[in-house]
Parts: C-alpha cells; sequence; structure tokens
C-alpha cells in the first residue's frame, strides 16, 4: 500500500457520521461537506501532506481560531474553523485520522439565554486582543403564570425571585473565576517599551503593564512597532514556573537620497556595495562608512549616522576629478605619442590620463624619439611642446677579442662587448675598450643620422716574463689548466691572473696563483713534499 493509502477523515454533522479520504472539501453546494452561508463551490481544502493535514483557502472569507485565514495552515487538536453559518473543530488529529465536528448556527430550535451578561468588542479586522466588558444589570425574565391560586403564585414566584438571582449570578460568574484562577502571570522585557505586544492564536490574552495574563500552555508572544522587524517567540506557560519573555525589535533600514550632480556613482557601505547614486538608497540603521565612487572621479568617503525606521536623509556628494589632459604638439606634425606604454594617437593630439606622474614618449620615422615624465594635476590641461624631434642617434654594434672588454664613450661607460651603442648624430666619437692584461683600444667614430656602423676589436696583450722552478725538477707544469711542459721553465704570459699546477708522482701537487705587472717579471718558487 501506498504511504497514504490508510489515511482518512472521519467528520460528523448534524445528519450523522461519515468517512472520507484524505483530501476534502467544504463549502456551499458541490463541495463534499455542505456548510450553510457559502456560495456553491469550494471554499476550503483538507489535503495531507507527509502526514500533516493542512487547510487551504479559496475565495470565500475563512476564519481560523478567530483570524482571517490566509495562506495554509497545519491544523492541530481544537483548532476551529468559521465558514459562513457553521464551525468546523478539529476534534482529534494523527498522522492518519483526521476528526472533524461540524456544528450548522442556523435551522437549529435554541433557547434563548436568561440574560445578556457581558458584550464582546472587536477591532475593525478581528486581529485585537478580546476584552469582555460586563454589564451593569442581570435581568432575569419573569415567570409565566400558571393555573395555581393567586396567593400561593405570588409567594412561590417571590421565593423563587429571591433565590434565582443570586443562583444566575453565581452561575455567570463562575466560569469568569474559574479561568481567572488558571491565568499565569507573564513577564515581558520588550525593547523598545513602547511596542505592541500581541499573542497570535490565543485566545484570552490580557496585558498588565509589562506583564501578560495567559493560560497554562504554549503561546506565541509577538510584538510590533512602526519602523521595526516585527519580533516573535514562542512559549510555554507553566503553572510552577517562573514565566517570562524576552523580545528585541530591530530598527528597519533608513533611505538615503544621494545626489552627486547627475555623476553615475556606486555606493558601497561599511564595504558591501548598496546601490547606484544618484537615487534613493536603503541603508542599515547605525553609524556607517559611506563610499562613493566613479569613474575618472576620486572616492568620496564619508561617515554617516542612519537613524532607519524608514526616515529620509538627504546627502550631497560633490565628486572631485581624479583626471586630467595631455595636449601634446610636435614638430613635425605626425608624430606617435604614447603615455605610460599606451598609444594616445598621432600629434597635434589631446589625451585623457589619470592625476599623477606619466611617461610621455614621442616618436616619428627618421626622428629621434623623445621621452620624458610630467606630472599631471587632476582637472587640468596640461600642454607638452611643440617638442621638436632631433636627427635619428647612429647605431654602432661593437664587438672585442677577447670578449668582455669595457666600451667608454666620451668616458661614460656603455657595457661590456659584445654591445650595441646609439651615438647621437652630426658629431664624432671617441670608443676605448679596455681590459686586464691588454692595451686599451682606441677608435674614432662619426655618427651620420641613422646609419649603422660594425667595429671589431682585436685587443693587444701586455706579456710579462713569468719563470717557475723548484724542487723536485722534472714536475709537469700546467699553467691556467693548460700543459706546459716540465720545469724549470720561463714564459711570456699576459698582464693578468693566471693559476699555476705543477704535479709529479709519489708527491703531493702544488696550486697557485701568480698575476704578472707590466714592466715587472714574476718567478714561482715550489717545493713539492713526499706522498704519504
Amino acid at each position: 500500500m501506498g504511504p497514504g493509502a490508510y489515511a482518512q477523515v472521519r467528520v460528523r454533522e448534524p445528519v450523522g457520521e461519515r468517512v472520507l479520504g484524505e483530501t476534502i472539501t467544504i463549502g456551499g453546494v458541490g463541495a463534499q461537506i455542505v456548510v450553510p452561508g457559502v456560495e456553491p463551490g469550494t471554499a476550503l481544502l483538507i489535503e495531507r501532506h507527509k502526514g500533516v493535514w493542512v487547510v487551504e483557502p479559496s475565495a470565500a472569507p475563512v476564519r481560523f481560531n478567530g483570524r482571517r485565514l490566509t495562506t495554509a495552515r497545519d491544523l492541530r487538536r481544537d483548532d476551529t474553523l468559521a465558514l459562513g453559518d457553521a464551525q468546523i473543530v478539529v476534534a482529534d488529529v494523527s498522522r492518519t485520522l483526521l476528526r472533524l465536528n461540524v456544528c450548522h448556527l442556523v435551522d437549529n430550535a435554541t433557547v434563548a439565554p436568561a440574560a445578556t451578561v457581558a458584550t464582546l468588542t472587536l477591532g475593525d479586522d478581528g486581529d485585537e486582543d478580546i476584552e469582555i466588558h460586563p454589564l451593569g444589570t442581570l435581568r432575569v425574565p419573569p415567570l409565566a403564570k400558571t393555573g395555581a391560586p393567586e396567593s400561593h403564585t405570588s409567594v412561590g414566584s417571590g421565593i423563587r425571585q429571591r433565590w434565582l438571582i443570586p443562583a444566575v449570578v453565581v452561575a455567570a460568574l463562575m466560569p469568569v473565576a474559574i479561568v481567572a484562577s488558571l491565568l499565569q502571570t507573564v513577564s515581558v522585557d520588550m525593547s523598545p517599551a513602547d511596542a505592541r505586544v500581541l499573542t497570535p492564536g490565543t485566545l484570552l490574552s490580557i496585558r498588565s503593564g509589562n506583564s501578560l495574563l495567559l493560560l497554562p500552555g504554549k503561546h506565541r508572544v509577538r510584538a510590533e512597532r512602526n519602523g521595526y522587524i516585527a519580533a516573535q517567540t514562542d512559549i510555554v506557560v507553566r503553572t510552577d514556573d517562573v514565566n517570562g519573555v524576552r523580545l528585541r525589535l530591530e530598527k528597519l533600514p533608513g533611505r538615503l537620497r544621494v545626489d552627486t550632480n547627475g555623476i553615475a556613482a556606486t555606493v558601497s557601505v561599511d564595504g558591501v556595495e548598496v546601490g547606484h547614486a544618484p537615487g534613493l538608497l536603503s541603508i542599515p540603521a547605525g553609524q556607517r562608512t559611506l563610499m562613493i565612487s566613479a569613474p575618472r572621479r576620486l572616492d568620496y568617503i564619508a561617515s554617516i549616522s542612519v537613524a532607519g525606521a524608514g526616515e529620509l536623509q538627504e546627502l550631497k556628494a560633490a565628486l572631485q576629478p581624479s583626471w586630467g589632459a595631455l595636449k601634446v604638439l610636435s614638430i613635425p606634425d605626425g608624430a606617435h605619442v604614447s603615455v605610460d606604454g599606451e598609444e594616445g594617437g598621432v600629434a597635434p593630439v589631446t589625451i585623457d590620463a589619470p592625476a599623477g606622474v606619466r611617461r610621455i614618449r614621442i616618436a616619428a620615422t627618421g626622428w629621434k624619439t623623445w621621452e620624458s615624465s610630467v606630472v599631471l594635476k587632476a582637472g587640468e590641461t596640461l600642454a607638452v611642446g611643440p617638442v621638436t624631434l632631433g636627427q635619428p642617434d647612429a647605431h654602432l654594434t661593437l664587438r672585442s677579442n677577447p670578449a668582455g672588454a669595457d666600451a667608454t664613450v666620451a668616458g661614460t661607460h656603455l657595457g661590456r662587448t659584445p654591445t650595441e651603442i646609439d651615438l647621437p648624430a652630426g658629431i664624432a666619437h671617441q670608443v676605448v675598450l679596455s681590459a686586464p692584461g691588454y692595451k686599451n683600444w682606441i677608435q674614432a667614430v662619426f655618427a651620420d643620422p641613422g646609419r649603422k656602423l660594425t667595429l671589431v676589436a682585436h685587443l693587444e696583450p701586455v706579456l710579462v716574463r713569468v719563470s717557475v722552478q723548484g724542487d723536485p725538477a722534472d714536475a709537469e707544469l700546467l699553467i691556467d689548466g693548460v700543459a706546459r711542459g716540465q720545469t724549470p721553465q720561463s714564459f711570456s704570459l699576459p698582464a693578468t691572473e693566471h693559476r699555476i699546477e705543477i704535479r709529479k708522482q709519489g708527491f703531493l701537487p702544488f696550486k697557485g696563483t701568480v698575476r704578472p705587472e707590466a714592466g715587472l717579471d714574476r718567478t714561482v718558487q715550489y717545493h713539492l713534499t713526499s706522498a704519504p
């Protein structure tokens, strides 16, 4: 069987009792359960969802436990539905069984009450707390005369009146006394203190200062106030305990109208984007840090106190520009202009750029490229030029043998060979190459505009006499890792540092360095020690 195949609804009506399935309709003619005072069709739908019985209203007005039913609600024991001229009471409910008692309020013979003992005052929407106002007097209808003798009737009537009036009063006040004895005091700690306290779903609730009088059982206490988010909680009132409830209402956001003088911007509050300006924004109440950002504008930052509770506040923000403009002129016209490496167009040209230090480059074919840095202020237009481009440099490619020689032009070190050097056009330049142990190489070069030159320098070494001798003789000699025969020997070596190694079988090897200098001969004296 399916999970709901055995669920059923048992309905007790004035005409008898019957059993229906797990989905029933209540309303006028055409519904499964027809009640008086309702237009034809379905007014209520009761269904079972995963073991829970749910009632859902249709078009007709329905009251659920004294309040207007607008959304689907789950049914519990003793819940009361008022529909037309009938009341439907939940007698019992479980996962698979729902018992309903249908009571018609018309077409039934009733006995008029002996007197009006109280009046019931409700608000316009029927959702206010119930206040019971007792009447000033109780009037009991006189007893009808019978055929008994007049004297006996008068005496009997007086006796009955003497005990009947107190009996009616006691009977009328006894339920009130019983209910009053059951009421429990529930202290209410609420902020703000002037919020309105409601007990939805509770038939009897009396507020006295900072307390509520409620019957034992489960209740829902709700606090409401204009400009605040409602707060509610469920409590269980017990007769043998101290009962209390604490409710804190949070202010609704405030409304902030931001005026940026027509500049489209993004607004952030405490680092979180909340909308766009100009316009009306919803901002949480409290002390907030506001930042307004717009393209090419400085960020506007302000600390504001938002009143909240829907209160409207105004803020006028003057957004200052963060960009400026560069007006670049060149001679000749038509040179390409770039700012911070980004192409800006052909001179003459005006380029928008962020404020600060900007690097400008002006280049044209057949002319020398011009580069410079400028300081641009926000909101200003800075004129650059006219810049007269000079003749293009000559391009020199320089190599040497051996490589690694230091290259200088006009006393300025320009790198080590092989290297490439740009030389200002129209003049002669003296190029000098130098390396340790070699004579300086000097060459004059005339830089024709745009000319490409290549020079290869052969450096002449400075030779110095170096002698190697020692004990024992006939040892193997290596200079800079290259075998040079047997000792003793003399060599002419460049005036640079050299590695000397001497070795012979049966002896520990000798290793050392020698750095000859121009005009000063060197002698290396060794003595080998026998191996262990």
